[in-house]
C-alpha cells in the first residue's frame, strides 16, 4: 500500500510540475507570435524580431496579428535567408535591452538611427526616410510652427526621436507615453498641447482624428533602420543583402505602394 501510494503521489506530482510548465510557457509566448512567412523548418530557421506594434503604418495590431510594413519587410528578409519569422511584443524602450541579451534577433519599429543608439547596436542599410512632425488642434491650437512650442506641453512616445527633440525645447513640458494612441486622447482632451511624431504614422491616426492636424515644419528628417546586436556581422550582412535586393527587384515598392500608396522617396 505505502508503495501505491508513493508511486500516486510522484504521478501527482509530476502532473503538478507538468501544469505549472505548461502555464509558465503560455504566460512566456502571450506577446509572442509566429508569421507564416519563410522556409526554416528547426529552431536554428526562426529569425525573431522584436516591435511595438502601435506604430501603423509600420507594425500594428489587426485583430491578434502584428502587421504592417515593417511586418511584410521582415518577412521578406526571413525569406530569403531560408528563415521562419517569429515576432516579439514589447515596448517600445524595451526593444534594445531585448537585443542585447538575445532575447530576439532583430529590431525592426520605425527605429531611427541616431549616434546615442548606434554606440550599443549596428544598424542596417536604411530602409525609410522619415521625418519629425507636429500634430496640433485644429481650432483651438495657437502653435503655428516650431517656435510656438517653446514653454508649451508636448506629448511623445517614450524613447522615440520625438521625445529627444521635445526635450531640446526651451521650458518644455514633456509628457512621456509609451503608446501612440494614448498621445491622441491627450491631445483630443487638450491634456498636452502639441505631439511630435513621424509624419508616417501621424498620417495614420489623424484620419481617425478629424479635429487634429499635422503642421508642415519638418522638425527633423532621419532615416529607419534594422537594429542587430553589435558585432552581428553574419546576421547584418544577410539583412543588407536582403534589403538590396527587394530594392532591385520592385518587392520594396510594391510593400511601399501597400502601405503608403506611392513609390520609394
Amino acid at each position: 500500500m505505502k508503495k501505491i501510494k508513493l508511486i500516486r503521489n510522484i504521478k501527482i506530482a509530476l502532473s503538478s510540475i507538468l501544469f505549472i510548465a505548461a502555464v509558465i510557457g503560455m504566460i512566456w509566448d502571450v506577446n509572442r507570435s509566429d508569421v507564416s512567412l519563410g522556409t526554416g523548418t528547426n529552431p536554428n530557421d526562426v529569425l525573431v524580431m522584436g516591435t511595438e506594434p502601435g506604430f501603423k503604418p509600420f507594425e500594428y495590431l489587426d485583430g491578434t496579428n502584428v502587421v504592417g510594413f515593417d511586418v511584410d519587410l521582415a518577412g521578406e528578409i526571413a525569406r530569403d535567408n531560408g528563415k521562419t519569422l517569429r515576432i516579439e511584443q514589447m515596448a517600445f524602450d524595451g526593444l534594445l535591452p531585448a537585443l542585447q541579451s538575445d532575447r530576439i534577433d532583430m529590431v525592426i519599429a520605425g527605429m531611427t538611427i541616431t549616434p546615442d543608439r548606434a554606440k550599443n547596436v549596428d544598424f542596417s542599410d536604411s530602409y525609410y526616410s522619415a521625418a519629425q512632425k507636429i500634430i496640433v488642434q485644429k481650432q483651438e491650437s495657437s502653435i503655428k510652427n516650431r517656435n510656438d512650442l517653446v514653454g508649451k506641453k508636448i506629448g511623445v512616445q517614450l524613447g522615440t526621436t520625438g521625445d529627444i527633440l521635445a526635450h531640446n525645447i526651451k521650458g518644455a513640458r514633456v509628457e512621456q507615453l509609451p503608446a501612440i494612441a494614448s498621445l491622441f486622447v491627450e491631445l483630443n482632451t487638450g491634456r498636452v498641447d502639441a505631439i511630435i511624431l513621424d509624419d508616417g504614422p501621424a498620417k495614420q491616426y489623424l484620419t481617425q482624428n478629424p479635429k487634429l492636424t499635422m503642421l508642415p515644419d519638418r522638425l527633423s528628417s532621419e532615416d529607419y533602420a534594422i537594429a542587430v546586436k553589435k558585432g552581428n556581422t553574419k546576421l547584418l550582412k544577410q539583412i543588407n543583402d536582403s534589403i538590396l535586393k527587394l530594392k532591385q527587384n520592385g518587392q520594396y515598392n510594391n510593400l511601399i505602394k501597400k502601405y503608403f500608396g506611392e513609390i520609394v522617396r
